[in-house]
């Protein structure tokens, strides 16, 4: 698939993509008392994503991937503006998951790391691939215009660069549909299995 190989091919921006995000959550982690006011309003947008969808699991599903979705084209688009806001968001994301571990180790209704076991890992695995993906396309999309290909312009090297961006989309949202899928009905379950 021609998805997969795209990506396979641009896994040095991924990483990259991966090294920023674990800076933001070693950041978030570290800075979690200095960053409060700032981070608490993230927190406060997937509380608003969960009081809307009012305990139905389908609807928070939905919910979560529209918002996922809008995330990840933002990290891919934002690119245009030479990568610059694909990095920032790529580092904010990584500080929201350090802040909310340690937010929720702070308030101690269970250990982090059943936190991160029954309620993040189950569809992180699937959701931070596909922001990761995202803002490294988003990435690579800035990084020619500073930094065209070899034998090619620097808008031949963009459109090279979104031509690809666009064949990892179906990728990006088949993992973004499984993680909302799995964090709409099987989170909620394993948490309140856990906390029984």
């Amino acid at each position: 698939m021609r998805s997969i190989s795209v990506i396979k091919e641009n896994r040095g921006y991924v990483w990259f993509a991966f090294s920023l995000f674990v800076v933001g959550l070693l950041i978030g982690l570290v800075f979690f008392e200095p960053l409060h006011g700032f981070l608490k309003q993230y927190l406060r947008h997937l509380e608003q994503i969960a009081a809307e969808a009012k305990g139905d699991h389908l609807d928070l599903s939905l919910l979560l991937f529209k918002n996922n979705l809008t995330v990840s084209l933002v990290l891919l688009g934002s690119g245009v503006f030479l990568s610059i806001l694909s990095i920032h968001l790529l580092v904010i994301n990584g500080m929201v998951v350090g802040y909310a571990l340690a937010l929720m180790g702070q308030m101690g209704q269970a250990p982090v790391w059943a936190l991160i076991l029954f309620g993040i890992l189950p569809h992180g695995v699937l959701e931070i691939p596909a922001f990761l993906i995202a803002g490294a396309m988003g990435i690579k999309l800035g990084y020619m215009w500073l930094r065209p290909m070899v034998g090619k312009t620097r808008w031949e090297s963009f459109r090279y660069a979104f031509k690809e961006a666009l064949l990892a989309l179906p990728v990006i949202a088949l993992l973004l549909v499984a993680a909302a899928a799995i964090e709409g009905f099987v989170t909620p379950v394993l948490l309140t299995w856990y906390m029984k």
